[in-house]
């Protein structure tokens, strides 16, 4: 199939293009994306077309690409022990997951709050990879390899020109969390 943009011009990685439903009125078919911010970068997971992210495909991410990914991201100041945040959804909190994790060696932070968007950084790195899409955004309709190959390029362009934010982004937590109590849970600057 073919991988079009909606008429109003947003792509796949767009919160509204998340569901098929929203996907397949503007005649392109959903490309679901997994993301890892940590150290400074961004990791990327296209999931095969077609597929959604279940306890099956979380497990295999955690067993084939953080092995990889976490000792880039951190180098030699990576610990016996990290600690990662993550989203609520029911699969990446299923007890395969949750297992492979701990084989990974992460510790998962538990006591976050479901819905903000303010203490979830990686939303904010999304958004810097959909600038870099919209700069790069073909003038006819792409495949899905050519979608997924120019996503690969705005991630890498991202952890390459705007690393400084990411680092930023991922040592900010405290900070955010403070801003989030100060507005009472309302949204704050982040």
């Amino acid at each position: 199939g073919f991988v079009w943009r909606q008429a109003n011009g947003s792509d796949g990685l767009y919160e509204d293009c998340v569901g098929p439903s929203s996907y397949w009125k503007s005649q392109g078919k959903c490309i679901r994306i997994w993301g890892l911010l940590c150290g400074g970068m961004v990791f990327v997971f296209v999931l095969p077309a077609g597929e959604c992210m279940n306890k099956v495909w979380y497990k295999w991410v955690i067993e084939n690409k953080f092995r990889k990914w976490l000792p880039q991201a951190l180098g030699r100041r990576r610990a016996k022990k990290a600690f990662l945040v993550q989203d609520h959804e029911r699969s990446l909190w299923a007890d395969p997951s949750l297992e492979a994790l701990e084989g990974a060696g992460i510790s998962l932070l538990k006591n976050y709050p479901k819905c903000s968007q303010d203490l979830n950084p990686i939303e904010t790195v999304w958004r810097e990879i959909r600038a870099r899409l919209a700069v790069t955004e073909p003038i006819r309709i792409e495949m899905r390899e050519e979608f997924v190959k120019r996503l690969r390029l705005a991630v890498a362009w991202v952890n390459r020109n705007r690393r400084n934010y990411l680092l930023e982004l991922c040592s900010s937590q405290k900070e955010r969390a403070l801003d989030v109590q100060l507005q009472l849970g309302g949204r704050t600057k982040h």
